[in-house]
């Protein structure tokens, strides 16, 4: 029975001062199989006789690679005996080897990472998504706007990737965010959009990265507050009372709308006839479910005398326009108006601390879409209404929320408390009680 053929080891250039590539030729059936290792190693260290390194103490990477080289050879043999003693082609041949090496595994995962999206392209793809899954456009459109963000720090800093986010990235995004004085919540904003989109990514197991996860990566807001910017009745009638024309009447004619009915500018922005309907006993009624929270809410209309001649005008349909020229145009109306009172406010800014600017500004400056909803819910708690009254229309999951959310400054708040105590004193001296006498015990 002749000899099965012996798997030889050599290396590519034996004269070289550095490492050089092992190599494996089998010769068989009058084929030259030339076969890579992959495994370098110093000529100096490479015994050419045995066809192995030589074995030396404390070199355990020389070991490693003689059992390497050992197992190699032993793949030869089998594949030869298994394809009936070489009735196989040279191409063959390797194939086996490189699946017996590993090697087609290994090939196999780098054409799965070349064809794996980079967080970049994942972004873009989800943004698609989600759009198509049916997410509500207003909040598709927050993923959008903040996603762009991170598209333009990749193009304006450097590319990042999935393994790139950790704490030192978080630095460089709040330093740049910073740089463009992105208003605190908006920064944070982007920090959270960020996460969830690396979030998503993970549970697609297109990474492992968990850097991003646990607590603090949120800028957390300071105390330092200013005034809540709100129309009490005066000011809303005499922006009713204004002549305007063309686009300008209609963004007028909204910002009542959303100021007499008291909700977010996605909802008062779609009124329609469906919307209202008048009860049994003749109360004309708003009658919605929110767009952001799926809440049920009722509201009266005849809160206000300019509210219902508005909505009249309008066919009971909303005005049409986006909420950036909506906010653009109502500034300069309500400059026109002369809003111009100064209020306290307090801007803070998105940094590795949060950085605070504190200035007295005309009112009509800080006026927008939001206004609306605040106005409308301080003005009726100033009417007298309770919280639990206004919860059901405002949408407030809580008191203490929606109390948070009331217009009411240090200084409207010490004058109430002022009127009140003087009622009080006015009350008890009507009633006798202001002739009771201290008696020292």
């Amino acid at each position: 029975m002749a000899k099965l053929p012996k798997p030889k080891f050599n290396l590519r250039l034996p004269k070289s001062k550095t490492e050089t590539l092992i190599s494996l030729v089998f010769r068989y059936q009058g084929k030259r199989l030339v076969y890579s290792t992959g495994y370098s190693i110093h000529p100096k260290d490479w015994d050419s006789k045995m066809q192995r390194p030589i074995q030396q103490e404390r070199r355990s990477d020389l070991f490693a690679i003689k059992r390497l080289l050992d197992d190699l050879a032993k793949y030869c043999i089998d594949i030869f005996i298994e394809s009936e003693y070489g009735s196989i082609s040279l191409d063959g041949f390797k194939e086996q080897l490189d699946i017996r090496t590993g090697k087609t595994a290994a090939q196999q995962d780098a054409t799965e990472q070349a064809q794996k999206p980079t967080f970049l392209e994942f972004i873009k793809t989800e943004l698609e998504d989600m759009k198509t899954q049916g997410m509500r456009k207003s909040s598709w459109k927050g993923f959008n706007r903040h996603a762009n963000i991170l598209i333009s720090f990749a193009g304006e800093v450097h590319p990042f990737d999935y393994e790139d986010v950790d704490w030192n990235f978080r630095l460089e995004l709040i330093d740049w965010l910073g740089s463009r004085n992105d208003a605190l919540a908006y920064g944070n904003k982007t920090l959270s959009v960020l996460r969830q989109f690396l979030e998503r990514a993970r549970r697609k197991k297109l990474h492992s990265n968990i850097d991003y996860q646990g607590s603090g990566w949120m800028i957390p807001k300071k105390k330092a507050v200013g005034q809540k910017v709100t129309l009490n009745p005066e000011k809303l009638q005499r922006l009713a009372d204004l002549r305007l024309f063309n686009f300008a009447d209609k963004v007028r004619d909204l910002f009542l709308i959303g100021a007499g009915t008291g909700q977010r500018f996605s909802d008062y922005s779609r009124y329609t006839p469906d919307n209202f309907y008048k009860t049994i006993n003749g109360i004309p009624i708003l009658s919605l479910i929110s767009q952001k929270t799926d809440t049920p809410a009722k509201i009266p209309l005849n809160i206000f005398p300019w509210l219902i001649p508005i909505l009249e005008k309008h066919d009971y349909t909303s005005p049409k326009m986006s909420m950036q020229k909506f906010n653009l145009v109502i500034k300069d109306i309500c400059k026109k108006a002369k809003l111009d009172d100064k209020v306290f406010i307090v801007k803070q800014y998105i940094g590795r601390k949060a950085r605070v600017e504190k200035t007295y500004v005309p009112k009509y400056e800080e006026v927008s879409s939001h206004t609306c909803r605040r106005s409308f819910a301080t003005n009726l708690y100033r009417m007298g209404y309770r919280l639990a009254q206004l919860m059901p229309m405002t949408g407030h999951a809580t008191e203490s929320h929606l109390r948070e959310y009331i217009g009411i400054d240090s200084e409207q708040n010490a004058e109430e408390i002022a009127f009140s105590i003087m009622e009080k004193r006015k009350n008890s001296k009507d009633s006798g009680s202001g002739n009771l006498r201290v008696v020292n015990h």
